[in-house]
């Protein structure tokens, strides 16, 4: 899993978490990585093949969340993608 859905409640990224896996995506909820945000928010992980989807269904259920990002994992480094 290589891109990351970041939010700052645990309440949207619980929502986000159950909507997505109710449309058949693998996701993982972990906690969002300190090199996006010392924050204690959380994040859910998916696959990049699944953005179009996740980004819908982000939409179609009006889930707040801080952004998208995909991880660089040869450096430890993530980039912002909407």
């Amino acid at each position: 899993m290589n891109r990351l859905v970041v939010f700052d409640s645990v309440h949207h990224a619980i929502r986000a978490e159950h909507f997505l896996q109710q449309a058949g995506i693998a996701v993982e909820l972990i906690p969002t990585p300190r090199e996006i945000t010392a924050s204690c928010g959380q994040s859910v992980a998916f696959n990049e093949t699944d953005i179009e989807i996740v980004r819908r269904i982000l939409d179609q259920e009006k889930i707040l969340f801080r952004g998208v990002y995909s991880s660089l994992s040869e450096t430890r480094r993530y980039e912002r993608l909407w």
